[in-house]
């Protein structure tokens, strides 16, 4: 827990795409909501990808379903 806090701090203090993405949406709460979607429905290749959808928008789009859940 303390090294998830010390990445949070750090992506705070350094990364201005990051700081970008909080100024953005307002408030932290709101920026971890729209992160907690983000990982739940799409496939990121890294934070960065996740960061420059939030900052610039991305397309959304209908569900593939899957019919073989093995």
């Amino acid at each position: 827990m303390m090294l998830a806090f010390l990445v949070d701090q750090t992506q705070q203090l350094s990364c201005t795409l990051f700081q970008s993405v909080w100024k953005k949406l307002g408030s932290k709460r709101a920026l971890w909501e729209q992160m907690r979607g983000m990982f739940q429905n799409f496939k990121l290749e890294s934070m960065e990808m996740l960061y420059r959808a939030l900052l610039h928008g991305y397309e959304k789009q209908l569900p593939v379903i899957c019919l073989n859940s093995s």
